[in-house]
């Protein structure tokens, strides 16, 4: 089907596959899978699949193997949609190459926690104390804004070796297991500690400007291991986030403005200070995880992957004129969200599935990954999430601790 050929980018078997084929394809263009495995779990959900090792090292002959590839299978591509971090610049190479939306200059920023860093300072967007270089290059003595969160700057997907350190000692012991891991010329960024409460904003970018659709308090996170645990909550309750979401809304906007982003679908965490303002932790480009599409989508009547598919076609995504647009009841309820992290090194063996979760009172969507392989304990390792809702936090607890007695499972070492 020339010129209707949508290109979904996936590694590991992840990316919303299934979603962003369906989306895809409800558009009237058909998806077509660029992954490495050849025998990939979501191949049946695209109408094509091209085979492409990402992790290559001369990445020129790499595009134009995929340039030879796509050609041989009569591909033309008229969009590229990624909810990959890993694969960004892949998404950007693939834009640029083909004359496709996404390819802006400021994207490849995002690519790099530090290079963002940097930016937001030279902007005079914040003032945070941050170093950064690769691992073995960092002088922990020269870090005068202890504690601190260091973390590698590319490489920090699902809170991977993200630590918060008190001191040179403990940064310098950090760095040297960093660079023991992914190597001492990993890039690795330095952080000044935001003392506050987290939260994470999930929205659209549409001609440059960014909108807040989701804001997700997370009253129990886990400040030793700055993993999320525990109930996450949408509307805040906290003052202190709901200001601090106003302010970040506002200061991720003119970061998009900053670097000239024209349109994607952000995924923004954040801390709230106690006088209401906000300071930024990370930007990722692309949806929230786990249950976050189906909270944006019964909080907002807006699906992302829906959302960030059109405004990688051809005329792009116009969003509802008016804020209530495709709103339902729901809508004007609180939300909550359960992730649950298996701990121990093994895989997960569930007794319990997703259906049995929706399948409890309040519960909307939700789901267990029986089999679900914990190979390090240096990130988080989230097998089950739930979404659900009520009028009000107790009883919001409520259903979160209901959730979490209903879920059995037990992790087997090999």
């Amino acid at each position: 089907m020339s010129g209707r050929d949508v290109l979904v980018l996936s590694k590991w078997n992840g990316g919303g596959v299934r979603f962003a084929a369906r989306a895809v394809r409800d558009q009237g263009f058909r998806p077509v899978l660029v992954s490495a495995l050849p025998e990939d779990l979501n191949r049946d959900s695209c109408d094509g699949h091209v085979v492409l090792d990402w992790d290559r090292a001369d990445e020129e002959a790499g595009l134009a193997e995929l340039e030879r590839l796509l050609a041989a299978a009569a591909v033309e591509p008229v969009a590229v949609v990624n909810m990959v971090e890993a694969l960004i610049p892949w998404q950007i190479r693939i834009a640029e190459r083909y004359g496709l939306p996404g390819a802006e200059p400021g994207r490849r920023v995002l690519l790099s926690k530090l290079s963002l860093r940097r930016t937001m300072a030279a902007a005079g967007l914040s003032r945070l104390g941050h170093a950064g270089g690769p691992a073995a290059g960092i002088d922990p003595d020269a870090v005068d804004f202890y504690p601190a969160v260091v973390k590698p700057s590319r490489e920090s997907g699902a809170s991977r070796l993200v630590r918060r350190v008190g001191g040179p000692a403990e940064l310098r012991d950090h760095l040297a297991e960093i660079g023991r891991q992914l190597g001492p010329d990993v890039e690795v960024v330095v952080e000044e500690f935001i003392d506050g409460v987290e939260f994470s904003v999930d929205g659209p970018v549409v001609a440059g400007r960014f909108t807040g659709a989701l804001v997700v308090e997370k009253p129990d996170h886990d400040g030793a291991l700055l993993h999320d645990a525990g109930l996450l909550v949408s509307p805040p309750q906290d003052p202190r986030v709901a200001a601090g979401a106003e302010h970040l809304i506002a200061l991720v906007d003119r970061v998009c403005a900053e670097l000239a982003l024209d349109h994607g679908w952000l995924h923004v965490e954040g801390r709230a200070r106690a006088d209401g303002t906000a300071e930024l932790i990370e930007i990722n480009p692309r949806p929230g995880g786990g249950t976050y599409r189906s909270a944006v989508r019964h909080a907002t009547g807006t699906d992302p992957v829906a959302a960030l598919v059109r405004m990688a076609l051809p005329g792009g995504w116009v969003p509802p004129a008016a804020a209530e647009a495709g709103r339902s009841a729901e809508a004007r309820l609180l939300f909550g969200m359960l992730p649950v992290e298996a701990r121990a090194v093994g895989r997960v063996v569930a007794e319990t599935t997703g259906a049995d979760l929706t399948a409890l009172p309040g519960v909307l969507d939700g789901y267990v990954l029986d089999g679900y392989r914990v190979e390090s304990l240096d990130g988080e390792n989230f097998f089950s999430m739930t979404l659900f809702t009520a009028d009000d936090l107790p009883a919001l607890r409520a259903i979160s601790d209901r959730v979490r007695s209903t879920l059995r499972f037990r992790v087997e070492s090999d």
